[in-house]
């Protein structure tokens, strides 16, 4: 019996590891996915998505949802995310609602911290597809932008 019970318990471990691994490789595509827009290297990010162009993505750029003319970024830093719920639908998509904070030095800052931050609204929807993770639909808001306060 104790062998029967310990190897429910393994199996109800293993699927549930199974979805978090899953869930979590997701959360990296969305993160990698979001960096490529935030760069401006939208055919990269059209690579990573099922049913987004490049012009598409270009509409919905980060730079140009902040309202960034061509000199605003003299150095762009990794951005940090704020992943605030997820969800999954029956299709096996995963939806997530979460914020990028992108932290950036304007020009003629030459720092090694960044000196601003912009905050964006995103709501990105994934599917699996042929084996990995692809970017089904993109929604970027501008929050805001600010000084870190030290």
């Amino acid at each position: 019996m104790k062998k029967l019970v310990l190897v429910v318990v393994c199996v109800v471990a293993g699927v549930f590891g199974y979805r978090s691994l899953a869930v979590d490789r997701a959360e990296k595509r969305y993160e990698a996915f979001a960096e490529e827009i935030l760069h401006r290297r939208y055919d990269a990010a059209a690579r990573m998505a099922d049913g987004l162009t490049a012009a598409d993505l270009e509409k919905l750029g980060s730079q140009e949802q902040i309202g960034a003319g061509p000199a605003m970024f003299q150095t762009i830093f990794l951005s940090r995310f704020d992943i605030h719920s997820r969800t999954a639908a029956p299709d096996g998509s995963v939806v997530f609602h979460a914020t990028q904070v992108v932290r950036f030095n304007p020009p003629g800052v030459e720092s090694a911290r960044p000196a601003m931050f912009a905050t964006l609204g995103q709501v990105v929807t994934l599917r699996k597809s042929a084996g990995e993770w692809r970017v089904t639909a993109f929604e970027n808001v501008f929050q805001g932008l600010d000084t870190p306060s030290r």
